[in-house]
């Protein structure tokens, strides 16, 4: 199994640096998860570029459209309890870190899966307390994956 973030899922649907990494993960054998802060994460994020001007309206439309289709077909296992919740926040005292970006973490110790981020500065701080942290590679991207 391999805990993805938000960070990583939503260059399936939004083409930008890292998303054909991120599309190799989606087709891969590995049974990919999740806590179900993701939900609202990646729904956030195209949210977010939208207000920013990177994406139409129209666009953040068809990408959360995408997105619910995603979730429906359980394309990553929504996984999370309060013992997560707990670790995560033992985490973002411990790193100095958000408790949501924390809160990935959390899944993956419990669940003894990689995680895997885009988030440079996260994973730098995660890696000192939990070795099976990656880096998804941020090549430039060709076109839209999903």
């Amino acid at each position: 199994m391999i805990v993805v973030d938000a960070s990583v899922a939503v260059k399936w649907f939004l083409p930008e640096d890292g998303s054909e990494a991120a599309f190799e993960l989606l087709k891969g054998k590995e049974i990919l998860i999740a806590p179900d802060l993701i939900r609202v994460e990646v729904s956030n994020a195209f949210m977010r570029r939208a207000r920013k001007g990177d994406i139409t309206h129209a666009e953040a439309k068809e990408a959360m459209g995408m997105w619910l289709d995603a979730l429906k077909q359980g394309v990553v296992q929504i996984q999370g309890n309060l013992e997560d919740l707990r670790d995560a926040t033992n985490f973002a005292l411990q790193l100095g870190h958000a408790v949501h970006d924390c809160y990935y973490l959390a899944v993956a110790r419990r669940t003894s899966s990689k995680l895997v981020t885009a988030d440079k500065a996260f994973a730098a701080k995660a890696i000192s307390v939990f070795p099976v942290v990656e880096m998804l590679s941020l090549e430039r991207p060709s076109a839209l994956c999903i």
